[in-house]
């Protein structure tokens, strides 16, 4: 990471001030140098970068964060956390260069040291936090050589009190910075100490050899043929006819739906189904596909988590993956479609898990050939991480909470013809950390991103402010 003298000059404080940095150095040693091919999730995320190029800073992963108020670490208690972080896990101190035949792989360091900016900071206000996370959200990686991280922190006094991280989605994905972030709490409540890994817990080099064995063959098998059965007689859903000509790169949009109402609903549907929130908001989505496009027979891309066995489900490493989605929403209302839909997910899941030649091969076999593959317009992404509510408030009416909703035009970070992201989150109201009827409390937000030549802006804010209140309508309703 350069210097930043960029972002020094070119965004300074409210003062008019530039923010100064200094470089301090985490080192760090692992064991023997690792060099594999990528896992079949990295495939995806590199076509995606490929794609994006030379934008494909939107594919990294940019948060501010705030330090708790009890934790207060100063700059050497910090670098010492991090050089045991990069050494614990390979996927943080991995590279990503390309053989002679073009060919990308990924390399694990066995040594070396990551560059960490400190800035100081006159107070805690948080001014800067945004004049950081605005620079960061475009920096692009060197993947070649550059290690997947970056991390800036804010000092006052000599204690951190928060900073802006930035990772490369070829090293992790959701569920791997969640389990960062247990492991960094867990290191300041222990003493700065973290218990070994345990015997046998997945590498991102050693998921990509696995997916090569016999067992990952045969997991690839499995998932193409399930592909093969969906669509060998059909295409999956289309997009509405056109209803603009735009050019290509003004056609899409983003819109971003906050709701605690619908948080509140889904929560107590899936209580009430006994199923999960992910198949309340998928059922309730796939219905409102149904009224868009006329069609009962609905198909999404779904991601998938991989983390399926118990060696895998603190892995750092990206290991989301796009699983096919299929249900006949035929003469279902809401209930039924959650239900049917939950079905049809965990068919899904069960049935994922692929590379991408493989894939790419068998999706031009079904289209119409290699330069017109079998395209899917619909994908849902549900990244929330919060633990599900075990109490869900019952003398709360969902309807209630309507008047907090929150819709916002978002820039675009995706250009997909429909892409619904699924994200939580807890405060964000009058009163944040206040309960459900007080106005904190834990929200969902939709964000969908939509090509506006299918899906028009009205379409688009229609079609998120319809999620939540079907969904508030039938939590209200079983009260």
């Amino acid at each position: 990471m350069n210097t930043p003298a960029t972002y020094r000059n070119a965004d300074p404080d409210h003062s008019g001030q530039p923010l100064p940095a200094r470089v301090r150095r985490a080192p760090f040693t692992g064991d023997g140098a690792v060099e594999a091919g990528l896992n079949w999730s990295q495939q995806e995320i590199w076509a995606l970068i490929e794609k994006a190029a030379p934008d494909h800073h939107v594919y990294n992963v940019v948060e501010a964060f705030r330090v708790p108020p009890g934790l207060r670490p100063t700059e050497d208690e910090c670098l010492d956390a991090l050089s045991l972080l990069l050494s614990r896990h390979e996927a943080l101190r991995s590279v990503f260069p390309r053989t002679p035949d073009g060919r990308v792989l990924q390399r694990v360091l066995t040594e070396g040291e990551l560059p960490v900016e400190f800035v100081d900071t006159p107070t805690t206000s948080g001014d800067e936090i945004a004049v950081l996370e605005r620079f960061f959200a475009t920096r692009r990686f060197s993947f070649a050589d550059e290690l997947p991280m970056r991390l800036v922190l804010l000092v006052t006094g000599g204690r951190v009190w928060g900073g802006v991280y930035v990772f490369s989605h070829m090293a992790v994905d959701w569920y791997a910075l969640q389990h960062l972030a247990e492991e960094v709490a867990e290191y300041f409540r222990n003493g700065r100490t973290l218990a070994p890994l345990p015997p046998g817990t997945m590498t991102s080099a050693g998921l990509a050899e696995w997916q090569e064995s016999p067992d990952g063959i045969r997991r690839r098998d499995r998932t193409l043929a399930h592909v093969a059965a969906l669509y060998r007689d059909r295409p999956p859903l289309a997009l509405p006819p056109a209803v603009a000509d735009l050019p290509e790169a003004s056609a899409y949009r983003q819109a971003a739906l906050r709701s605690h109402a619908a948080q509140h609903a889904a929560a107590r549907i899936a209580e009430d189904t006994g199923l999960s929130v992910a198949a309340v908001i998928v059922g309730a989505t796939a219905l409102l596909l149904r009224e868009l496009t006329g069609s009962d027979r609905i198909d999404l891309h779904l991601t998938s988590s991989q983390r399926f066995g118990r060696d895998s489900r603190t892995t750092i490493a990206t290991m989301m993956q796009e699983s096919y989605f299929s249900v006949d929403l035929a003469g279902a209302d809401l209930p039924q479609a959650v239900k049917r839909s939950w079905l049809a997910a965990i068919t899904a899941f069960q049935k994922s898990g692929c590379d991408a030649d493989s894939m790419n091969r068998l999706l031009a076999e079904l289209g119409g050939g290699p330069d017109a593959p079998l395209r899917f317009a619909y994908c849902i992404n549900d990244r929330r991480t919060l633990p599900a509510d075990a109490a869900v408030r019952r003398d709360v009416p969902a309807a209630g909470l309507l008047p907090r909703t929150v819709l916002t035009w978002l820039p675009v970070t995706e250009q997909e013809p429909f892409y619904l992201i699924v994200d939580d989150g807890e405060g964000a109201g009058e009163q944040a950390g206040a309960d459900a009827g007080e106005g904190g409390g834990p929200y969902l937000e939709f964000s969908l991103t939509c090509d506006i030549r299918h899906v028009t802006e009205t379409r688009m804010e229609s079609f998120l402010r319809e999620l939540e209140h079907s969904l508030v309508a039938l939590a209200d309703s079983a009260a």
